[in-house]
């Protein structure tokens, strides 16, 4: 991620707004640097950070594009591989020539009538002491500093891709310094929710409603972001970087909008004087692409399964319902459950839910029920595989419809279940 001098904010103090200043993906200027970059850093494979760190300090020169240089290096040397692997650890090593150096000193750079010891003779007996060449014991002396470590590997990405990879370190950066953010998604939830989940990320969630001309359809869902120096939260850049980190999983969405408060820090050595937070707006317009990995369209051979027969038994012209995928969120605390489909009424709007329970480990069928029950939904439909080993009894507190399958769900006894509890 790129470090707070690099996000070169722009403040609008009239109208309370920040925002960042991408790169043109056209521009041919910025083309240049990143592909004369990323051919600085191939050509770096096999040396060391200090080498290449040099390189690209020979690049920038004078050149005026200075923080566009370094925002892009500092983009793709994250996506690097650097490593070191000397033969023995670093410290010990120098505790074992520190300690040679203690017994046999002083150490000088040349003997003398009355000093013996020199730099090279305790390489060398420690050398010969380990079974190593002097050349490895140089090299592994100091291997676990920063500028000897030694780059491995650098991401096969093209000039556009390094620009469009910046410029989303860019947007996300300002996050650092936000207070609170809010969202807006009409699709994508599971992908949403289980990055806030993995990045232990404070949230509340509320429902939009009202689709024009989809009577009972859910709109999307507003959730809201505790940030890294809200007053709920403890001000850490920990914090603020999972914040950062969450971003990308938001543009895994198609229907998306996000704002946030930002509180900008005064230079060193200068007063604060904003007033209030910038208001930080992003949405699909913004040109941002995610480098994180979606859901895939269904979980199990089972849910496409179940999809693939609905839409071959019940044509459109002839659909008294309509299914959807995962488009409706039950909160619960400090999760979610997501349920697998929706069946909408398409005449009266009427809604059922549906989750599929299908070839689980016991562990997972406890909380899944325990879930259910949290639920409370009387429109939700649970298909239950037989094998699981769930009864009845185990289902006593989950309201709705309970159905138990075989080999496969049978679509006709579904959809009789979704009519009873549909709402």
């Amino acid at each position: 991620m790129l470090t707070a001098d690099l996000i070169r904010p722009r403040l609008g103090w009239g109208g309370g707004k920040v925002w960042t200043k991408p790169l043109g993906m056209k521009d041919e200027r910025c083309l240049k640097i990143a592909a004369d970059l990323t051919a600085l850093y191939r050509d770096h494979v096999g040396r060391k950070r200090g080498d290449l760190e040099e390189a690209l300090s020979d690049y920038e020169g004078e050149s005026l594009d200075y923080p566009v240089i370094r925002g892009l290096a500092k983009t793709l040397s994250d996506g690097c591989c650097f490593a070191s692997d000397p033969p023995i650890e670093p410290g010990t090593l120098r505790e074992q020539l520190f300690l040679r150096a203690a017994e046999q000193g002083p150490v000088i750079a040349r003997p003398d009538l009355l000093h013996h010891t020199t730099r090279t003779k305790v390489i060398t007996d420690a050398a010969a002491e380990l079974g190593l060449t002097t050349q490895t014991v140089e090299e592994a002396l100091y291997a676990d500093l920063n500028e000897e470590q030694v780059l491995q590997e650098v991401p096969q990405v093209s000039p556009r891709e390094l620009i469009e990879r910046y410029n989303l370190e860019l947007a996300r950066g300002l996050l650092y310094w936000a207070s609170e953010m809010r969202i807006f998604v009409g699709d994508g939830y599971k992908d949403v929710f289980k990055f806030i989940k993995l990045f232990k990320l404070m949230h509340t969630i509320r429902e939009a409603r009202g689709v024009r001309g989809k009577p009972g359809r859910i709109g999307g869902y507003e959730i809201t972001l505790d940030g890294p120096i809200s007053p709920f939260v403890q001000a850490t850049t920990r914090y603020g970087r999972q914040m950062a980190k969450f971003l990308p999983a938001l543009l895994l969405c198609r229907n998306w909008k996000m704002e946030a408060d930002i509180h900008i820090p005064p230079p060193p050595g200068m007063k604060n004087t904003q007033k209030g937070p910038l208001l930080y707006r992003l949405d699909p317009r913004s040109g941002l692409r995610s480098y994180y990995k979606g859901s895939g369209p269904f979980d199990s051979k089972l849910e496409a399964d179940l999809a693939a027969e609905f839409e071959a038994k019940y044509r459109r012209a002839r659909r008294q319902w309509e299914l959807r995928r995962e488009d409706e969120v039950i909160p619960l605390g400090d999760t979610v459950m997501i349920p697998d489909f929706s069946f909408t009424h398409v005449k009266d709007g009427r809604r059922a839910l549906l989750e599929i329970v299908g070839f689980w480990h016991p562990n997972y069928l406890r909380r899944k029920v325990e879930k259910l029950r949290q639920a409370g939904r009387r429109d939700l439909v649970v298909l239950i595989y037989e094998g699981v080993k769930c009864s009845q009894e185990d289902l006593a507190e989950v309201p709705g419809e309970v159905l138990f399958f075989k080999k496969k769900p049978v679509l006709k006894k579904v959809l009789e279940a979704v009519e009873r509890c549909a709402m």
